[in-house]
């Protein structure tokens, strides 16, 4: 392989984590269980700083969930997971470090909040929505 061509591959290998962490964050929206008329609307922000937080220091998500569990006792499972998972996204858009936004870091958020919630991986029936990087 010619220098040239060499230096290219091995640039482009080098940025290829850069690019990941730099590809746009598409955030899903919440259930409208979170925003019902009978419910304390959710607020989203405090629940991003809440999980990002939480999520740095490395604490276990598991209070949070039951946090919203509590607070939204006619969410699902599957809603609660999502819910989580959006608040990680919001987090990341909005006041994360770039660093923490590859995606080997969203994915081993996204297993610690199925962990949090389900107690272990989504069951078979959970529609995976393709989150943050469409893993």
């Amino acid at each position: 392989m010619n220098s040239p061509l060499l230096a290219l591959v091995s640039a482009a290998c080098l940025a290829a984590p850069a690019l990941v962490s730099a590809q746009p964050l598409d955030c899903p929206a919440p259930a409208p269980v979170f925003s019902e008329a009978d419910a304390t609307p959710l607020d989203l922000s405090t629940l991003a700083q809440t999980v990002g937080s939480t999520e740095l220091d490395g604490a276990s998500l598991h209070a949070v969930a039951d946090q919203v569990r509590s607070d939204y006792p006619d969410a699902s499972d599957a809603d609660i997971a999502d819910i989580l998972i959006t608040a990680f996204c919001t987090y990341l858009k909005t006041d994360a470090p770039e660093s923490h936004r590859s995606e080997a870091n969203v994915t081993a958020f996204e297993q610690e909040a199925y962990d949090a919630v389900f107690g272990g991986a989504p069951p078979q029936d959970y529609p995976r929505q393709g989150w943050l990087y469409g893993n």
